[in-house]
C-alpha cells in the first residue's frame, strides 16, 4: 500500500515537472498579428450586431409599415415617395443645410482627423465602407473624406512595407521622399520606389563598364519609356551623367 502511493506521489510530481517546463508557445510576428485581426474582427462583428439590433428594436416597426404602406424596400425610395407625398399636399418640407466647398472642406477634414486619430483599424474600416458605397452615391463630404483617408491609408501601408525591409522614419517621412514617392501610379510597390529613390540620393558610387546599358534606345537616345525593370538597373552615375535619362524615367514612373 506504502509503495503504491509512493509510486502515485511520484508520478504526480514528475508530471508536475514536465507541465512546468514546457516552454509558453512563441507566436511569429505573421501568427501573432493574425490572432490580434481575428479577436478585433470578433469585437467589431459584436458590436455592429449590437448596433443592428438597437436600430432593429427602435425602428424595426416603423420601416415595416414604411414598406407596407409605401410598396417601397429602399429607405431612400420610401423617402423620396413621402417628399412627392407632402409636396403634392403643399407642405414645405425643411431643406437640408447648404454647405459651401469651403465648408464641406473643414467639416471633411474634421471627420477625418477623428478617424485616422482613431487609428488604423478605423481607417481601414471606414475606407471600406465608403468604397463600398462608391463614389457615385457618396455625398461631397464623404468623397472628401475618402480621399484624405485613402490617402493616409497608402502612406501607412507604404511605410509598414519600408519598415519591414529596414527603412528608417526619418527617410519614409522625410518631405523629399513623399514628393518622389508622389510620381509613381499608386499600385507600384513601395520597395521599387525606395530603390529607385535611393539610386537619386548622394553616395559613393563605382561605375563599371556597361553600366549605361539599356539606358538608351539602339540609335544611342533616351528612350520615350522605361519598364520598372529597367529602372532598376540604373545607378545614380547613370542618373548624373545623363539628366535627361532620369527625367524619362520619372514621365515613365506615371504609367507603371
Amino acid at each position: 500500500m506504502e509503495n503504491n502511493e509512493s509510486f502515485e506521489t511520484e508520478q504526480v510530481t514528475e508530471n508536475v515537472e514536465q507541465t512546468t517546463e514546457e516552454s509558453p508557445k512563441i507566436y511569429t510576428e505573421e501568427e501573432f498579428n493574425a490572432k490580434v485581426n481575428e479577436i478585433v474582427g470578433k469585437r467589431t462583428a459584436r458590436k455592429e450586431a449590437k448596433i443592428r439590433r438597437e436600430l432593429e428594436s427602435k425602428y424595426g416597426e416603423l420601416a415595416d409599415v414604411l414598406r407596407a404602406g409605401t410598396g417601397k424596400e429602399n429607405v431612400g425610395e420610401i423617402t423620396d415617395t413621402f417628399k412627392q407625398f407632402y409636396a403634392e399636399k403643399g407642405i414645405k418640407l425643411p431643406a437640408k443645410p447648404a454647405y459651401s466647398d469651403g465648408d464641406i472642406a473643414v467639416l471633411a477634414k474634421a471627420d477625418a482627423e477623428d478617424i485616422i486619430k482613431a487609428g488604423y483599424d478605423e481607417v481601414v474600416e471606414e475606407t471600406d465602407r465608403l468604397s463600398a458605397i462608391g463614389a457615385a452615391n457618396m455625398t461631397p463630404r464623404e468623397r472628401a473624406v475618402f480621399k484624405a483617408l485613402a490617402g493616409h491609408r497608402q502612406s501607412a501601408e507604404r511605410a509598414q512595407e519600408l519598415a519591414k525591409i529596414g527603412v528608417t522614419e526619418d527617410v519614409y517621412g522625410s518631405d523629399e521622399f513623399k514628393s518622389f514617392a508622389a510620381k509613381f501610379n499608386p499600385t507600384t510597390p513601395a520597395k521599387e520606389v525606395y530603390d529607385i529613390y535611393r539610386k537619386t540620393q548622394p553616395q559613393k558610387d563605382f561605375t563599371t563598364m556597361g553600366s549605361m546599358k539599356n539606358s538608351t534606345s539602339d540609335n544611342g537616345t533616351v528612350k520615350d519609356f522605361y519598364t520598372r525593370d529597367e529602372a532598376l538597373k540604373f545607378t545614380k552615375a547613370d542618373f548624373d551623367k545623363n539628366p535627361a535619362l532620369f527625367k524619362a524615367v520619372e514621365a515613365s514612373m506615371l504609367k507603371w
